[in-house]
């Protein structure tokens, strides 16, 4: 019997734009058969313009790049299944992506499921908040309460410039006590979830500051039940089959949190110190795989930074949260399917 044909992938990618700059997208197709590909514009990106390669461009590498304007489903006609991506000459950067336009690529037989074209500025952030005018839709959860909106400040304190910040005495009125189970986290909004898959092997950067309260070492925090205490929480409900995956990173695998203002940086890799919920509280907590973390980042449903560090009352604050990231790095072992759920690394 033939070999049966593979169908194509369109890989996700990470194109870097300058403010009021441009750039040249090579919608590279995957083919394990080797088949010429056909690139086609599922969707366009919101701001910014994209253009097909001008004909002189496509065939001689001569300026103008720019042809005509494209719209969604046109197919692409520029040689090597280029395409022009271009921002207004008056830009304001902006901290998060520029936008996303997704593509598709057919061998004539068959096409792929599409990719995203994720475009960011040359800072690299992806998502972020840096509370310049309101507190961004965070919240501040606990574990058996609903949210209550996270408290802004305009004003300016050493690092923090703009901040969100929560305090246990204001938290525990709406949380029912339990001791060491009622930990406070800040919430991060809509925007921070979803499909960040491309954030892969990027940063997750944030500040964090106390105002009062006492970190000495008897009073703080040491986790809950079985589990150590977690500085980041990342949940996707629909991940490993709509069962749900949690994947956290302990405070212990980086610095301590003392109340003075430290800034973070965690890796956004399996094996930077993250570790899995074995949703049994007799088994350990031990690292996810590269599928579980990417398919994780591609679907996330609750992204949580911690605020209760003490076991008494403390006011801490959150400033700079961002999601960075300048090279794409999810491999094509991780893209079965474009949300990861079809992982073979």
């Amino acid at each position: 019997p033939g070999a049966v044909a593979e169908a194509p992938l369109a890989p996700h990618q990470l194109v870097v734009v300058e403010a009021g700059g441009d750039a040249v997208v090579t919608l590279k197709g995957y083919d394990l058969d080797g088949d010429a590909l056909l690139a086609k514009l599922k969707t366009v990106a919101a701001s910014g313009s994209t253009y097909q390669l001008s004909k002189v461009f496509s065939d001689y590498g001569y300026e103008p790049k720019q042809g005509s304007a494209m719209h969604s489903g046109e197919s692409v006609t520029g040689s090597k299944n280029r395409v022009y991506y271009k921002r207004p000459p008056v830009d304001t950067k902006k901290v998060g992506a520029w936008g996303e336009f997704t593509y598709t690529v057919s061998d004539g037989s068959s096409t792929s499921e599409p990719g995203m074209v994720t475009l960011v500025p040359s800072s690299g952030i992806l998502v972020g908040s840096n509370f310049a005018r309101n507190a961004e839709g965070w919240t501040i959860t606990g574990n058996k309460a609903a949210s209550i909106p996270a408290s802004y400040e305009s004003s300016s304190r050493g690092l923090l410039n703009h901040y969100v910040h929560g305090a246990d005495d204001t938290i525990h009125t709406h949380l029912t006590a339990g001791d060491d189970q009622s930990l406070w986290y800040f919430q991060a909004p809509s925007s921070f979830l979803g499909h960040h898959g491309i954030a892969y092997g990027g940063t997750l950067d944030f500040v964090l500051s106390s105002f009062h309260g006492d970190f000495s070492a008897d009073k703080l925090n040491t986790g809950v039940g079985s589990s150590d205490l977690h500085l980041v929480v990342l949940t996707c409900d629909k991940c490993d089959t709509n069962r749900g995956v949690t994947i956290a990173f302990p405070l212990k695998k980086t610095k301590a949190f003392t109340g003075t203002t430290a800034q973070y940086s965690l890796s956004l890799k399996e094996s930077a110190g993250w570790v899995k919920d074995p949703k049994n509280s007799l088994a350990k907590w031990a690292a996810p795989s590269k599928c579980d973390f990417i398919e994780l980042l591609s679907g996330l449903s609750s992204v949580k930074i911690l605020g209760d560090f003490t076991s008494w009352y403390e006011s801490v604050a959150l400033d700079t949260v961002q999601i960075k990231n300048t090279k794409a790095q999810v491999p094509i072992c991780a893209q079965g399917t474009p949300d990861a759920s079809k992982c073979s690394c």
